[in-house]
Parts: C-alpha cells; structure tokens; sequence
C-alpha cells in the first residue's frame, strides 16, 4: 500500500492537482460498509488523506472513481476506513493446464502484482491476453500466465573439472501463496546482518557468501602484507549526518498517465521513475535499521527529470542550495553525465559521493571523493580471468576470438589476466584462441573430446551472441556434454536466446549482485519489505537496501572521515557484495567484489569457492 501511497505522490509532484479535510466529517454506511463523509476543501490531495485517515491512496480512488481525473473543493468523498486496506489479497484456485497458469482476478489485483507474484512480465501477460488493452483489468477474469519453468527430475551430468565447485540453488519466489509466517531463525538471521555481521572491517572474520578470491599461493602470501586498519577519529563523528539522495522521482511525462489504469496495472510509471522509488524504498529500510543502532540520518531527496536539460537545469539549483552544501555524502544521480556534474562539485567541496548504478569507471578515474557500487565490465571479465585460473587451469580453454566484434577490450583483458595468472602459479599458458566463424569450423578443431572444454565468449553484442549460442547448443560438439561456457552477465537479458540453449552449454557468467533466497538474512529483509510496501522487493530495491547499509553504516563509524575507509570493510548483502579499491593514485574507489553465477535447470546458481 506505501507503494501506491508513494506512486501518487509522485504524480501529484508533476501535475499539481489539488485535492484536503474537514473536521466535522460525518461515518456512513453503505451496503454494510462504513465510510467517512468527506467535503473536500480547497488544496487538499488524495495523498494527504490518504495520511490523515491512514488508509490506501488507491481505496481512496476505487471508491471515487470520479477522483482519478481529480478532485475540487466541495466535491464529497468516501473515505473507507483504515480496516478496510490493511489485508493483503489472497491467492485464488488456480489452475495449471498445457503450461499455463488460469488465474482468476481477485479485488485489488493489479497486473504489476500479478507480474510479481507469478514472476513473469507485463508485457507477456498482455500479449497472453488481449482483452486486457481494451477493458483493462477485471474482477472475476480469468487471466492465462505463463507457468514457470520445472527443473528437470532426472540427474543433469556436468564436467567435473580439477576442482569441483558446490553449489547453492536460487529458490525463486513466486507468492503463488499467502508468504510463510516468520521464524525466529530469519528474524535473527536478518538482525544479525543488521549488527554487521557481514560486514568484515578487520579483514580476517569470515563472511558469508563470499565472492571469488584466487586460491592461497605461496608466492604470494610471502609479499603481501595485511594493511593495517587505521583508528576511528572521534573528532570526525557526529550525533546526526545529512544523506543527499538525488534521483529522478518524476517524469517530464506523468501528465500523459492515466490514473485508472496506473491502478490496474496496464500502465506504469516512465523507467527511472519506478527504479528511483524501489531505490528509495529500499534505502528507508536501511535507514530505520542503522536509526535502531544509533545511526542518525537525516536523508534529504532531490528531484530531477531524465531529460538532459531540464536536469541540468535543476542540478544547477540543487548545487546552489545552501542545505545541500550540508550533505555528508551524496548518493546519485543515476546516469553518467549527471553525476559527473555532481561528482565534480563533491570533489571541490569535500564530500563523498557514490554512483549507484554507473559502471564506467570514468566516473572515478580522477576524483578521490567518488565511488561507485557497479563494477565495470572489465572487473567482472578480470574476475572470470581469476576464476578460470583457479578452477581449469588442466581443462582445455579455448578463448573465442571475434574480430568484427567491438568488445575487443574485452578479449584482451581476458588474455592477458589469465596468462599473468599462469605466470603466478608457475604454470604453462594454456589458454588456446580459435577465430569465430558461422560454421564453428575453426573452434570445432580446438575441441578436445574426453575432456573438460572451456569456451570463454567475451563478448557482449546480442545478435552474435545468440547466433553462437543456439548453433553451439545444437552442434555435434555439444553431444557429449563437455562444454562449460563463459560469458558476460548482460546475456540473460538477450530475448533472443534460448534458456534450454544455456542449459545444454552449462553458461557462466560474473555478476556483483546475487540474491539467494533460500538465505536466512535474505528472507528477513523480503519479509520486512513486504511488510513496509506491500509488494515484492525489486533489483533496485535490494541494491538500496545495501549501498544505504554500506555507506550509511560506514558513515557510522567512522564519521567523515568515512571516504578514506572505504577500502577497510567487505560487504556481503541481501543482493550486492562491496570490496571497494582505489583506482589509481588519484582516483576514487571502484567495487572488485564479483561472484561467478552459473545458469542450470532454469535457475541461477552461485559457486562456492
């Protein structure tokens, strides 16, 4: 309900409809159902009595509809009461039928919760049904969904290579059912995240879900000296910090949504607008969390648009605010161009500041007081590099050049951080480059049978990728099962490839964000925001939740001074891991934390090092 409450509240920031409360209102009852009378008064909002009665903005509307194109002073409402909006819907007889689900609508379904609860998209649930674009959302319709996918119920054989990764399935919730009763377990499992109890700032403690390290090498271990952990200065504490949170809360295009069917949902908010309020809503969880520790925040938000020059416009103002001059770090703006800008004024002024979202390190090479939480493209392929070494160094590797391709950065880095790696083990080199061709001829040759084949594809152009992918799934040289294949995390977002085809190919990829959801701590935070928003925590409401409880908590503890520390503290969250690193001698931090994700019986797993 805070979602919708929160939904209207944007709206009502761009188009300014007027909407307000009288005291002597009057309770009425209609088909046995009990309402306040309301008259509305002049500069009274939805949203605000939605506040003043403590009930949902949307029951507001479903019971006056005529309030969907706005309200006036004089005009009467209905006000439910506050019982009425507490109960969440419950699930309906479904019905399972030629790999569909047939579900029918209940009150207060919206096809955004539906897409939630079934794990699926809008977009697919309207093409499955096109009554949908002309009547909208129904009560009592019978909706056709597309049913998950069901792993496989005989063993799958997978190449066993010279050290054999385990691994921990992903359980992908799907609120086909009222969600489980809390347990104690979670509930611990959550506060302890909360005490930092995945936050390592001593280097030495163990850390759950730990992303990949190169295995302990004696070379090594004889050079590198543990960096001491500097003390806290108490001087740079203090008893309450300002947040700046700069996101792009509404859209130069609210005026054209339909309220009705924003409620329904056969519309939704523009793409910036829903990632900034999941952001948000994530980062308030984390902020009530660090506010029971002792951590005080006040968080201040900045509004700007997604077109260059109306935010250009309004950063100018922002910048020149005398508040925001107060701020003791500074979170956003989303997009490069942005933040540069901000990041610039940061640096003059000593404050930090972190991406959320940016992952080209131009946005730190040169600024010692910027961060950012997304690595680059470089860093993961890196990581891919380190991980390959460490696990099929004996495995035949073959690396799949392709010289039309514009990644070429990224089969350099490739190359040459796993023969350095080599180097270090004191090992021969043994990765083999095979030229790409449309026939698979020159790469066929480079196939050992009888052993472990690694193909590592560091290329990230769709239309290539899945021409490889399903001519490599469907060749003879994936008969035998030999295949593990490496590529860039973006191919799980190529439509046009085939899931099965990854399946047969035992697919690889680096990500920094993994959400396990059979993890104790995870299950605490979902249960938490489901209690706060009513609905399913997303990507951007998870990644919140973590860069808030990282730099907030940091912020915490070392006051601001909190920049120079960053590189003291790991970080193992509900979605990210964080193990920030300088960039350069004059740089700011860029996060080398990354996990090697495999993608097999249609889910996603992580492997445990």
């Amino acid at each position: 309900m805070r979602r919708i409450k929160f939904i209207l509240f944007i709206l009502v920031l761009l188009a300014g409809q007027a909407f307000a409360q009288n005291a002597d209102d009057k309770s009425v009852t209609v088909n046995g159902k009990k309402f306040y009378q309301h008259i509305v008064k002049k500069g009274e909002t939805v949203y605000g009595l939605s506040k003043d009665y403590n009930v949902a903005a949307r029951d507001i509307v479903m019971e006056n509809p005529k309030a969907m194109e706005g309200i006036s002073s004089g005009d009467t409402l209905r006000i439910p009461l506050a019982s009425a909006s507490t109960a969440l819907p419950e699930a309906s007889g479904d019905k399972t039928q030629g790999g569909y689900i047939y579900h029918k609508v209940i009150a207060k379904e919206t096809l955004y919760s539906l897409s939630k609860q079934y794990n699926t998209r809008i977009s697919l649930l309207d093409s499955l049904n096109p009554d949908l674009k002309a009547k909208g959302l129904l009560v009592g319709q019978n909706l056709k969904i597309p049913a998950p996918h069901s792993p496989p119920q005989q063993t799958v054989q997978t190449p066993t290579p010279v050290v054999t990764p385990t691994v921990t399935p992903v359980q992908k919730t799907t609120m086909q059912t009222a969600p489980p009763k809390d347990t104690a377990k979670e509930r611990q499992a959550f506060k302890n995240l909360l005490n930092q109890q995945h936050i390592d700032t001593t280097k030495k403690g163990v850390v759950n879900n730990q992303p990949i390290v190169m295995p302990p090498n004696p070379a090594l271990t004889q050079t590198v000296t543990p960096t001491p952990i500097a003390a806290v200065d108490r001087s740079k504490l203090k008893s309450r910090y300002n947040v700046a949170l700069i996101m792009p809360f509404t859209s130069e295009n609210a005026d054209t949504i339909k309220m009705n069917r924003l409620l329904d949902g056969t519309e939704q908010l523009p793409l910036y607008c829903q990632i900034s309020s999941d952001f948000y809503q994530g980062t308030m969880i984390a902020l009530d969390s660090l506010e029971k520790k002792g951590v005080r925040v006040d968080l201040h938000m900045y509004n700007i648009t997604s077109t260059a020059d109306t935010s250009a416009y309004r950063l100018d103002s922002i910048l020149k605010d005398p508040a925001f001059a107060l701020s003791d770090l500074i979170i956003g703006p989303p997009s490069t161009a942005h933040f540069k800008k901000v990041a610039a004024y940061a640096a003059l002024h000593n404050k930090p500041i972190v991406s959320p979202i940016v992952s080209d390190n131009i946005v730190v090479q040169t600024n010692a007081f910027a961060s950012k939480v997304t690595p680059s493209s470089v860093t993961e392929i890196e990581k891919m590099a380190d991980f390959v070494t460490a696990h099929y160094s004996k495995s035949n590797v073959i690396l799949l050049h392709h010289r039309d391709a514009a990644d070429e950065v990224y089969f350099e880095n490739f190359k040459k951080r796993f023969t350095a790696n080599m180097q270090v083990y004191g090992e021969k080199d043994s990765v083999t480059v095979a030229d790409y061709s449309d026939n698979l001829e020159i790469m066929g040759k480079k196939i050992q049978p009888n052993k472990n084949n690694v193909i590592v594809v560091p290329y990230q152009g769709a239309s290539f990728v899945a021409k490889l992918v399903n001519k490599l799934a469907n060749s003879k040289y994936a008969d035998d099962d030999s295949i593990v294949l490496f590529g860039m995390h973006n191919w799980l977002n190529n439509d046009n490839l085939d899931m099965a085809d990854l399946d047969t190919l035992n697919f690889h990829f680096p990500s920094n964000d993994y959400v396990n959801y059979s993890d104790s701590c995870t299950k605490g935070f979902i249960k938490k925001y489901r209690s706060n928003y009513y609905t399913e925590p997303s990507y951007y409401a998870c990644q919140g939740f973590d860069l808030a409880y990282f730099y907030v908590g940091l912020l915490g503890k070392y006051g601001t001074d909190m920049q120079n520390h960053l590189s003291d503290a790991k970080y193992n969250g509900v979605h990210t891991c964080i193990d920030m690193k300088r960039v350069g001698d004059t740089g700011g931090y860029d996060n080398k934390a990354i996990y090697i994700l495999e993608y097999r019986n249609y889910a996603v797993f992580k492997n445990a090092q």
